[in-house]
């Protein structure tokens, strides 16, 4: 191992930019010894042993676009099944970028485990005086919370919100002389903690004491003007900076996940697996804080670096001019069994979007020189026995193609959709075993529930009476014998008698006291689909050809691509493009929680003993999942309302595992576990797989289930204490990283337990905005509401800030748990005069339409004038008519 400290670290950073720039040289797709480029390793197509995995071929991977800057870079040598200790290889340097506000000059930013961090400030940094503060070098790494240029007002006596419960309040505003100055109080949690008073044009600084990092600048803010008005005093920002006061403790030894730290200093931090790894199919390894290896559920070797997220975020692929051609294997990220840009079946090597530019000219992609194309390809079912069919990806999703000849659900006949120019989503697709008990039902998809009317076990293998129902009404029933297919079809577009419901029914089970089918395989379409045909356009791609054998997409027209601008292709997929003179963008999709709302997450130890009881929980979208079904290959159990499932680890198990999780209507995940061999005697440890850094946490020692007092419990090589009558101890987390909890008592065996803690953070993000009505008049209530979720790992309380053109009208506190979604809803009468204005909630920003409320009513007593003119002329009518009557 490793044990070198690294100083300045200049030829750490040489030797990364030298790999990025042979990179550059030689492109992605074509790298004579397949050594890197790709973010698949896959050994059936000769590539090296020894791989690396940089920013450019690695979305996870922090990468500065405008600046063309990636500090992180992974290299996993003598590639097999196994991974030995000390084979992967970790390595990031800190980079020097600008702040968005230029006037602030550069800071240092690294890289570490799939996230962006600040690493300090330079001779460069204005916002320290130009004085070198190198957090890093003190090995401790701060979240940058807020990096922007955007304008802003605020007014006297008004407040604008910052991160981590900081506001600063413009307490009073004077332009007597020259630029003017302000007076502003920094309060925290509601106390004051700082006031200075600040002249236009001029920044103010808020430092404080942060880990061994004296006056360490946290919030610097650019003042642009000051103006003092009639009506209004009001200062003008354009710049404003902050990083944490918390941190995350980087030494050497320090161990994330699998990963321990083998040198830091404030050149860079190095890192590499303190044991050996196995890559067994369908595994799923977490490698360290939210990185992690998935394999392909493959004879064949092959496997991903992937992250696990939740929330918003951004996918991208290989930066141009590094290439101008991309693929599943250079633009996407797998999550679980979900896929993140083009669409590619890890398990089976299944997807062929691309997408190519066959000329660019300057900043210009002439009309028909992007060029995308895709085939499908035919798959295996979930279920074996249902045989194969055909996917294909477009526009970075899957969509069914339509049954082949080898689709026992069509009974071999051929019915491509595609063909027929529709596509259609898959809904379900799997071979989990389902009991289904007589007069129950199985929620399906769309509306469609099956309901098992009767069961009869008189001759053979027994057959159930199944009802299909469709929004609470009966489409359709059938009787269906235990080991066949129940499958529903109907006419959907051009496609007639189209299969949309495959059942597979195991077997059918009469008793006593209940009545049961067994399920094993369940497939379903969409019976609504996309209309694919030629001259159809998608953004600026436009359908050249469509038949059974693929789609071809080129632009319509000439698409340009200025200096930061971000360009809208064909459904979510787009171009970002750097904010400099050199021609350089990739193309990207944003993620969103509704794509990953049904992929589920398992939360459970690395490593356990046999005999041992986990407490594995289970997740989607942030939240607990219920009723999935968890295990270790046919032995296991299913979650609680809490997500939670305690599992008792057979005695008899030994080595590495697949800890699987599923639910019918979810993506299933898998998890790699390594179970140690059981010893009598053996103490176990009950204490969390995660938590946050100054978190108190319990600890429970056990024996057989039984709670042992008396036990000794140490925190890595600190005393914690000795466990009470109910076997328990607590004990508060200091630091972040991978630590080991042990437990010891004369006559039992030494236990250990490995806990992961992390640095804690509350933040907000906005999901959406929307505003009612759409077109406002003066002096009318509008509604404004947004879905707000915590992105963080711990609960907290913020404000939530409703922005008008730049300015702070409104806030309300909002508490949220992690993952947990709220509609925030403000009321404003609206008092302004005609125009377009920009409404703003964390981020999400909606243009408003407000009108004169006098042309309105003008427009009210026109109308009002023609209803009495026409009445008038009706009461005429009617009085001339009975007049000549009477006459």
């Amino acid at each position: 191992m490793v044990k070198k400290s690294i100083c300045e670290g200049h030829a750490l950073g040489i030797a990364i930019w030298i790999i990025l720039i042979v990179f550059l040289l030689t492109g992605t797709a074509g790298a004579a010894l397949s050594e890197t480029g790709n973010r698949v390793w896959d050994g059936s197509k000769g590539m090296s042993t020894t791989y690396t995995w940089n920013s450019y071929s690695f979305a996870g991977f922090y990468y500065n676009l405008n600046d063309n800057l990636g500090t992180e870079e992974l290299t996993i040598r003598n590639i097999k099944r196994n991974i030995a200790e000390g084979n992967i290889q970790y390595r990031t340097s800190p980079i020097e970028v600008s702040f968005d506000y230029s006037g602030f000059g550069k800071y240092q930013v690294i890289g570490f485990m799939a996230d962006k961090y600040f690493a300090g400030y330079t001779k460069n940094s204005v916002v320290s005086d130009n004085t070198v503060k190198s957090t890093l070098g003190s090995s401790q790494l701060h979240k940058v919370l807020l990096d922007d240029e955007e304008k802003r007002v605020v007014s006297e006596g008004s407040t604008m919100t910052l991160k981590e419960g900081y506001v600063l309040k413009m307490k009073e505003v004077d332009v007597s002389a020259g630029p003017g100055q302000v007076w502003v109080v920094l309060l925290k949690d509601g106390d004051e903690v700082d006031n200075d008073v600040v002249s236009g044009r001029d920044t103010y600084v808020y430092s404080k004491k942060a880990g061994s990092q004296s006056d360490l600048p946290l919030i610097a803010i650019h003042f642009d003007s000051v103006f003092r008005g009639k009506e209004v005093n009001a200062a003008f920002i354009k710049g404003v900076f902050q990083i944490s006061e918390y941190y995350t403790p980087v030494k050497s030894g320090d161990r994330y996940g699998q990963m321990e730290i083998s040198g830091v200093g404030s050149g860079g931090i190095e890192m590499e697996n303190t044991n050996s790894i196995d890559l067994s199919p369908g595994n799923t390894i977490d490698l360290m804080g939210n990185l992690q290896i998935k394999v392909a559920d493959s004879s064949d070797l092959r496997f991903a670096l992937s992250v696990e997220k939740t929330g918003t975020f951004e996918v991208r692929g290989t930066v141009y001019p590094a290439t101008d051609v991309w693929t599943p294997m250079n633009f996407g990220l797998n999550i679980g069994g979900s896929n993140i840009g083009f669409y590619y079946d890890m398990d089976n090597d299944v997807g062929k979007e691309n997408l190519k530019i066959e000329r660019i000219n300057g900043r210009t992609i002439p009309e028909g020189k992007l060029v995308y194309s895709t085939f499908p390809e035919e798959v295996s079912f979930d279920y074996t026995g249902f045989g194969e069919y055909e996917v294909i990806g477009f526009m970075a999703d899957k969509y069914f193609a339509g049954y082949t000849k080898n689709s026992a659900v069509s009974e071999g006949t051929v019915k491509s959709t595609l063909g027929s120019n529709q596509l259609h989503k898959v809904l379900l697709d799997d071979d989990n075993k389902r009991t289904i008990s007589e007069g129950s039902t199985m929620t399906l998809k769309e509306g469609y529930v099956l309901k098992i009317k009767d069961v009869d076990i008189s001759a053979g293998p027994g057959q159930v009476w199944v009802v299909l129902l469709k929004d609470g009404n009966e489409v359709d029933d059938d009787v269906v014998s235990g080991q066949d297919t129940y499958v529903y079809t109907k006419k959907a577009g051009t496609e007639k008698d189209l299969p949309l419901i495959a059942i597979h029914f195991d077997s059918v089970f009469r008793g006593k006291e209940v009545n049961a089918a067994f399920t094993r395989g369940i497939f379903q379409i969409s019976e609504d689909y996309i209309a694919v045909k030629t001259g159809d356009k998608y953004g600026v791609m436009e359908i050249g050809s469509i038949g059974s054998g693929g789609i071809e997409m080129t632009n319509a027209n000439s698409i340009g691509l200025s200096s930061g601008s971000t360009v809208d292709l064909m459904g979510n997929i787009r171009f970002k493009v750097a904010d400099s003179g050199d021609v350089r963008f990739y193309p990207f999709v944003d993620v969103k929680p509704e794509m990953l709302v049904d992929q589920l997450l398992i939360d459970a130890p690395v490593r356990a003993t046999a005999g041992d009881t986990i407490r594995i929980k289970v997740t989607a979208g942030g939240n607990p999942v219920e009723g999935a079904s968890v295990g270790i290959d046919s032995d296991g159990g299913l979650t609680g309302k809490d997500g939670i499932l305690d599992y008792n680890i057979k005695r008899t198990m030994k080595g590495a595992y697949n800890l699987t999780a599923t639910k019918l209507g979810f993506q299933k995940m898998s998890k790699s576990i390594e179970v140690a061999d059981y010893k009598e005697n053996r103490l176990s440890i009950e204490a969390p797989v995660k938590a946050n850094q100054f978190e108190i946490i319990t600890i429970r020692v056990t024996y057989n289930d039984s709670a042992v007092s008396g036990a000794n419990v140490t925190y890595d090589n600190i005393t914690v204490g000795q466990t009470d009558n109910s076997g328990s101890v607590k004990y508060a987390l200091e630091t972040s990283g991978t630590h080991t909890i042990y437990a010891s008592k004369t006559g039992y065996v030494t236990s250990a337990r490995d806990i992961e803690v992390r640095m804690p953070f509350t933040e907000f993000k906005a999901l959406d905005i929307n505003v009612v009505p759409p077109v406002i008049s003066a002096k009318q209530e509008a509604i404004i509401t947004s879905n707000v979720t915590n992105i963080g790992t711990k609960a907290g309380t913020l404000p939530v800030v409703l922005i008008l053109n730049n300015t702070e009208v409104d806030t309300k506190q909002v508490t949220l748990a992690p993952g947990e979604n709220k509609e925030i809803v403000f009321k404003k009468s609206v008092d302004l005069p005609a125009g377009n204005y920009t409404v703003e909630i964390l981020g999400q920003k909606k243009t408003v339409d407000v009108r004169e409320a006098s042309s309105d009513i003008l427009t009210l007593f026109w109308i009002l004038i023609g209803v009495i003119a026409i009445g008038a002329v009706i009461i005429y009518m009617l009085t001339a008519k009975k007049q000549t009557r009477n006459d």
